[in-house]
């Protein structure tokens, strides 16, 4: 090959690649370059969870610990002194009021009884005795007096008789009518021996009768502590210093007591009639309901709570005095109160307030809350029942943002 057709095949070479790297350069400039037939993708809108007002029953409660005691509990102790020649009861057993539980033997005591018996009746005696001494003197005075009229009026003019006798019948009338006086004198004082003699022999029978120890209400033998044969004093000190010493406990429990102690800033909220819902030990979560019975009106100083009781029946017995409770109370309860779950209600300087949904972008709607129960906070003004709001203000997008809503269906 000569030169010159070497010359002409570099030529078309150069020209070929030329032509072929322009080709490649304007593909990929069609390929950068938008088609006039593409539009620009609109991104979609946030879904936003919504949730809808609900009207629900609300109350301030409070959870606090408490004890269950018998609704009455009397330790029984002996008022004279003797050795117990009975026992008639025992622990568990049911009692009826007036029931015998014990006997205590007091011999003497009987013999006192029997000797002031005798002292009455001597007495009675010499009261009749007294009665009849002051019939026989006023039968006298009057005799006396009689007869000195008698003699008064024979002397007056006649001088039938002297003025030695008339001065004799005069000191006889007087005479019995001082006798008249001492005999009412020894019946009043009779009278007074009789009264003492007749209350002598009812002190000595109602010392008797405490011998029978009784239970003072219907109710459960819950401890005794004495047998046959055991001395057993009166009680002459305060229950504190003898609840070890007593004969026995009785206590009512049909219907139970619950203690509970209310906090200082509770006090307040806490109206006889409240509903407790009252969780004994050993119930496995089983709950009780009661209400507020009574509370003292004040606070413990040193614990700054109040005491609160809560009756419950117990007809079936199966509460027991010192079980351990949990009690949950309902304080101002608000029936139908317009609700938002909590997560949905925020808060700042300007107040509460809750998100919503207008036009499909976020709004703020200030309110006004009041009662807080169960996750979900009482709405009292600021929000229509049919306004959705916001799942969660704390993720809620800002305010004016475009989203799309989505209701969520709540748990109940």
């Amino acid at each position: 090959m000569n030169f010159r057709s070497r010359t002409v095949i570099n030529i078309l070479l150069v020209v070929v690649g030329l032509g072929a790297g322009s080709i490649v350069v304007e593909r990929q400039y069609l390929a950068a370059t938008p088609s006039p037939l593409n539009t620009e993708k609109v991104a979609d809108p946030l879904r936003v969870e919504m949730v809808r007002p609900r009207r629900i029953t609300v109350a301030q409660r409070l959870q606090t610990n408490a004890t269950l005691e018998a609704f009455e509990e009397v330790d029984i102790f002996a008022k004279v002194s003797g050795y117990l020649s009975e026992v008639r009861v025992d622990i568990g057993d049911h009692v009826k009021a007036g029931q015998v539980l014990a006997v205590i033997d007091v011999p003497e005591m009987k013999q006192e009884l029997a000797e002031a018996e005798a002292q009455l009746e001597s007495k009675r005696s010499g009261l009749e005795s007294a009665r009849r001494q002051v019939d026989h003197s006023r039968a006298n005075s009057v005799l006396q007096n009689a007869l000195a009229k008698d003699r008064e009026q024979l002397g007056e003019g006649r001088g039938f008789i002297s003025d030695r006798t008339l001065d004799q019948v005069h000191a006889d009338a007087d005479i019995a009518k001082a006798d008249l006086g001492v005999a009412e004198a020894n019946r009043d004082l009779a009278v007074h021996q009789v009264d003492v003699a007749a209350a002598t022999v009812e002190k000595i029978k109602a010392l008797l009768a405490y011998t029978q120890i009784v239970a003072p209400f219907d109710g459960v033998v819950a401890r005794r502590q004495v047998n046959r044969g055991d001395l057993v004093q009166a009680a002459t000190a305060t229950r504190a210093t003898l609840s070890a010493g007593s004969l026995f406990t009785v206590q009512s429990i049909n219907t139970i007591r619950v203690f509970c102690d209310i906090p200082e800033n509770d006090a307040p909220h806490v109206h006889v009639g409240d509903l407790a819902l009252v969780k004994p030990a050993g119930f496995a979560g089983q709950g009780f309901t009661g209400k507020v019975t009574r509370f003292s009106m004040r606070l413990d100083p040193e614990t700054r709570n109040m005491r609160t009781e809560i009756d419950l029946p117990n007809p079936q017995e199966q509460l027991y005095p010192g079980t351990y409770a949990m009690v949950s109370l309902e304080m101002d309860r608000h029936e139908d109160a317009l609700t938002v779950p909590t997560a949905a209600v925020g808060s700042d300087s300007s107040g509460s307030f809750v998100y919503s949904i207008t036009g499909k972008r976020v709004t703020r709607l200030s309110i006004h809350t009041g009662l807080t129960d169960n996750s979900r906070i009482e709405v009292t003004s600021g929000l229509s029942e049919n306004t959705p709001v916001v799942a969660s203000a704390t993720t809620a997008p800002a305010v004016q943002t475009a989203v799309e809503p989505e209701i969520v269906r709540e748990e109940t």
